[in-house]
C-alpha cells in the first residue's frame, strides 16, 4: 500500500479558511449593575480594593447628588425667569393695547380738529369775501359813476358827447343818458391810435345798465369793450372775486367750473 501524501499545515489552514469562514462570539451587552450586584461584586475583591471601590462609589454618588441638585436649582431659576418674562410680555401687551387706544383717540381728535379748521377757514374766506364786496360797494358808491369805452375810432373833429350817444344807440341799443363829462383819456399816438373814452355819468343806475349791456360786446371783431373806471387796488380786489362769480354762474346753470386746479361740478 502506498502512503498518502501529507498536506502542509499552511495549505490545510488555507483550505479550511476558504471553505468555512471563522465565526466570532456576539458582543456582550453592558448592563447597569444594581447596588446589590455591586456589593456582591465587592465581596469578591480584596479588602484594599473593596475600600478603594467603596470610596469611589461614595464620591460618585455625592457628585451625582450635587449635579442633580444643581440641575434642579438651574431648572427652578429658568422657570422663574420664564414666568417673569411672561409677566413682562403680558404687561407690554397691555401697554401696547392702551397705546393703540390712545393713538386711535388722538387720530379721532385730529380728524375732528382738521374738519373744524377747514370749516373755520371756509367761514373766514367767506367773511373775507363778504367784507371785500362791502368795501368795493362802498368804495364804488363813494366815487363817481365813470365808465371807460375802449375801441372807439378816433376822429380829429369828433364830438365826444355825440360819439358816446352814437355808441349807446348803435352798439348797446340804449337811449342817451345824462352825462357830466365825456373825453378821451389821452391823445392818439402811433402805437395807440384810439385812446379810451371816459364818460362820467350822473347816476349809478345808468352806469349799471350800460355795464350790463356792455358785457354783450365780448369777443366782437371791432375790439369794443366797456369797463367801470376803478383805481388799480380796486381792480385787483375785484379780480380776486371773479372765480366766486363764475362759480355762482355755473352753479346756477348746473355746469362745471375749474379754478386753480380745483373743479366743482354743480348739479
Amino acid at each position: 500500500m502506498g502512503k498518502r501524501p501529507r498536506r502542509s499545515r499552511g495549505s490545510s489552514g488555507t483550505d479550511e479558511s476558504s471553505s468555512s469562514p471563522k465565526s466570532y462570539p456576539p458582543p456582550k451587552t453592558v448592563k447597569m449593575a444594581s447596588d446589590t450586584g455591586i456589593e456582591e461584586n465587592l465581596q469578591s475583591l480584596s479588602p484594599e480594593l473593596q475600600t478603594l471601590a467603596q470610596l469611589i462609589l461614595k464620591q460618585t454618588k455625592e457628585q451625582q447628588e450635587t449635579l442633580l441638585s444643581q440641575f434642579q436649582d438651574v431648572g427652578e431659576k429658568l422657570s422663574g425667569q420664564i414666568s417673569t418674562l411672561d409677566n413682562k410680555v403680558e404687561g407690554l401687551s397691555a401697554d401696547l393695547t392702551k397705546l393703540r387706544e390712545r393713538v386711535g383717540a388722538t387720530e379721532n381728535v385730529a380728524e375732528f380738529q382738521a374738519a373744524e379748521i377747514l370749516d373755520l377757514r371756509r367761514a373766514l374766506d367767506e367773511e373775507r369775501r363778504e367784507r371785500l364786496k362791502a368795501d368795493l360797494l362802498a368804495e364804488r358808491y363813494s366815487r363817481k359813476a365813470d365808465i371807460i369805452i375802449r375801441g372807439l375810432p378816433y376822429r380829429n373833429d369828433e364830438n365826444s358827447e355825440q360819439l358816446f350817444a352814437e355808441f349807446l344807440a348803435g352798439k348797446l341799443h340804449l337811449d342817451p343818458v345824462p352825462v357830466a363829462a365825456v373825453h378821451r383819456l389821452a391823445r392818439p399816438t402811433k402805437t395807440r391810435l384810439n385812446p379810451p373814452l371816459l364818460a362820467r355819468l350822473l347816476n349809478f343806475h345808468d352806469q349799471d345798465r350800460i355795464l350790463r349791456e356792455g358785457r354783450k360786446l365780448r369777443g366782437n371783431k371791432e375790439g369794443l369793450a366797456v369797463f367801470e373806471h376803478l383805481p388799480p387796488p380796486l381792480m385787483a380786489a375785484r379780480a380776486s372775486l371773479v372765480p366766486d362769480r363764475n362759480a355762482a354762474i355755473e352753479k346756477a346753470k348746473g355746469g362745471k367750473y375749474c379754478s386753480q386746479g380745483t373743479c366743482n361740478v354743480f348739479e
